[in-house]
């Protein structure tokens, strides 16, 4: 079970790993996107308030000649040929003395209330004709001149630059979104951001996009999405094999210790004066019924990594007391054997009795147990 549960869990990891990578550059994109939205939009509006700024000059001049025929006619053509304006007044002396619409009309309910702001949102109920809108004012002699922008051009700059995006026109404490509402502004409960114009005083308020989002995900990045499955699956399907080799691997090797299938190979230590054998150097093989003798350096470290060094080595003893016993009246006395140990076995509790059983093997002849112990694991303790 835990064999099948590695490669699942490591697949589910590097998915939702990947997931979690594609939707972060997502978001960070559509923040980008909605950015440059409200960036776009700030130029529109921007563009939209040079006129009024080229018509209040104008407005300014007529106001210095007095309101005539023809400053009034000038007035009229100014907000005609300025597509987005809706009107212009000259107010001086605390009275509107002229404007852009026949009659001199005011459209303001009592726009000499007004206060003396160079941009300021009005509601609907501030007109005569209910449509909010946006007002630019510039001072002159005795008075100031205002000149109005239709909420519907205000509409279609904030719309036009995004679908997607809920822009908000912000004057002073007052916002304007693109419902077409004016509404009451208050920056610590706007949870969004804001691209503030470098021209005007004005920003537009834009809403962050979700950190999460299924949608976006699915439709922006799905191909991305079937990419890291795919590799999931594939990553998966790896570690399954390599975990069943390497678990097939260790239960041949229990097997194997089981049924006696570590042989031990000798290598005689010999007396360089006497020339006789002086002891044996023990080294194991594993003598597989099918691949045939494996080298220790494959086995080992499996059998160490395992916990199956003990039980290995406790058999290659016991075949070593089985194969020299009969060869006792024939071995010097003070033979020489060396064994190679692991740190594990050192250290565990049935060390100093595996030693004294094997001592125990050759009563009657006097016999050396040399160990040299590995450098696969460390030394830890030592036990006297």
């Amino acid at each position: 079970m835990r064999n099948v549960m590695i490669p699942i869990m490591s697949a589910l990891f590097l998915f939702l790993s990947g997931i979690l990578i594609i939707n972060w550059q997502l978001w960070q994109m559509a923040k980008l996107s909605n950015s440059h939205a409200a960036m776009a939009g700030t130029q529109k509006i921007e563009s939209i308030l040079a006129e009024a700024v080229s018509a209040a000059n104008t407005a300014k001049r007529v106001a210095e000649q007095g309101c005539t025929s023809s400053g009034q006619l000038a007035l009229g053509t100014e907000a005609a040929l300025k597509p987005h304006l809706r009107t212009i007044m000259i107010q001086q002396q605390g009275r509107i003395i002229c404007t852009s619409l026949p009659g001199n009309g005011v459209l303001i309910i009592h726009p000499e209330t007004l206060p003396a702001e160079k941009l300021m949102l009005l509601p609907g109920n501030r007109l005569v004709n209910g449509m909010p809108v946006l007002v630019f004012q510039m001072p002159v002699a005795g008075g100031r001149v205002m000149v109005s922008i239709s909420d519907a051009h205000l509409q279609d700059a904030i719309t036009s630059a995004s679908n997607s995006v809920g822009l908000g026109l912000v004057v002073g404490e007052r916002m304007f979104t693109r419902s077409g509402d004016v509404t009451g502004w208050k920056a610590a409960s706007w949870a969004g951001s804001l691209t503030t114009s470098s021209h005007f005083p004005f920003s537009l308020a834009w809403q962050p996009p979700a950190f999460f989002s299924l949608t976006r995900l699915l439709h922006q990045g799905w191909s991305l999405i079937l990419l890291i499955l795919a590799l999931s699956v594939a990553v998966g399907i790896l570690i399954r094999r390599y975990k069943g080799k390497s678990t097939s691997f260790e239960d041949d090797l229990r097997k194997a210790i089981l049924q006696g299938e570590i042989e031990p190979y000798y290598q005689p230590i010999v007396n360089g004066d006497t020339g006789g054998l002086y002891g044996v150097e023990v080294l194991a093989r594993w003598k597989h019924p099918k691949s045939g003798f494996i080298p220790p350096d494959v086995f080992i470290p499996i059998a160490e990594r395992s916990g199956l060094i003990i039980p290995l080595t406790k058999g290659l003893m016991a075949k070593l007391v089985a194969q020299l016993k009969p060869l006792l009246p024939k071995l010097p006395d003070g033979f020489h054997i060396g064994v190679n140990i692991s740190a594990r076995h050192i250290n565990a509790p049935s060390f100093i009795g595996d030693c004294r059983l094997f001592g125990k093997g050759f009563q009657g002849k006097e016999v050396k147990l040399v160990l040299e112990v590995t450098e696969r694991e460390p030394l830890i303790g030592f036990v006297e």
